[in-house]
């Protein structure tokens, strides 16, 4: 090492001494500066984080939350609501468990959809025929507004109020098959357009429409073509009770 070389490297080394001797001095300083603790203002506790900002801090890792919580983006297993007519349909247990009930489903041989795209609640109606008119899907239902989720890959074609169905998403999963969900509460973060993948926060169980409703996700899985003038409405509803299970 020359003579130069010597002097840089004991200048900077006498730098960094000086520097790392004010940073640890700073903090005694200022807690010598602090008042007494009775003349401290009282500052507010920092706010809970909700679900919604915990799902967008999850969006690189789809099935965990952030702090490592694992969230539930579907139902795992599925019971019917108490004194509701599915409570006494065939398939249900005297727990009230639905057996033919199938986390993941599989339809039009590729597309993967979750039957229960909720983080909790009963089954309150079953897809079917009811009062003369069909019932086009199946309704969840919970005291709570929990968290709506999409059931798979896919993108939103349609979001919007309807008198009948409230704040509704349909999300085009391709291949010909659609999901609906509606009477929501409120829209997640996402718009019309907006891709999205399966257990993405789309919004929360509400009642909305035009006319009183109990609290309830109204979910619809849908096949073939999307109508020029009726959109969504062209399209044919299945049970997803009646679907293979995803393996």
């Amino acid at each position: 090492m020359t003579g130069k070389h010597v002097f840089v490297f004991f200048g900077v080394a006498t730098l960094a001494a000086v520097l790392v001797s004010q940073a640890l001095s700073r903090p005694m300083a200022e807690a010598r500066t602090l008042p007494p603790r009775s003349q401290r203002p009282v500052t507010a506790a920092p706010a809970e984080t909700d679900i919604e900002t915990l799902v967008r801090l999850s969006s690189v890792a789809p099935a965990v939350l952030a702090f490592g919580v694992e969230r539930q983006t579907h139902l795992n297993a599925l019971k019917a609501c108490p004194g509701l007519a599915p409570a006494h349909a065939e398939g249900v247990d005297r727990n009230l468990v639905v057996t033919r009930f199938k986390p993941q489903v599989l339809i039009a041989g590729s597309v993967r959809l979750s039957s229960a795209p909720v983080s909790g609640g009963c089954i309150s109606s079953e897809f079917g025929y009811r009062r003369g008119r069909l019932h086009k899907g199946v309704d969840y239902f919970s005291k709570v507004p929990v968290p709506v989720f999409a059931a798979g890959d896919g993108k939103v074609r349609k979001l919007e109020y309807r008198a009948d169905y409230g704040n509704m998403i349909v999300i085009d999963h391709g291949h010909g098959v659609y999901t609906r969900y509606a009477h929501l509460e409120s829209f997640g973060h996402v718009r019309k357009g907006d891709p999205v993948r399966a257990g993405d926060f789309i919004g929360r169980m509400g009642n909305t429409a035009d006319i009183v409703l109990p609290r309830h996700l109204h979910y619809e899985i849908l096949t073939g073509r999307w109508g020029l003038n009726t959109g969504s409405f062209a399209l044919t509803p299945v049970d997803v009770m009646t679907l293979p299970a995803a393996e």
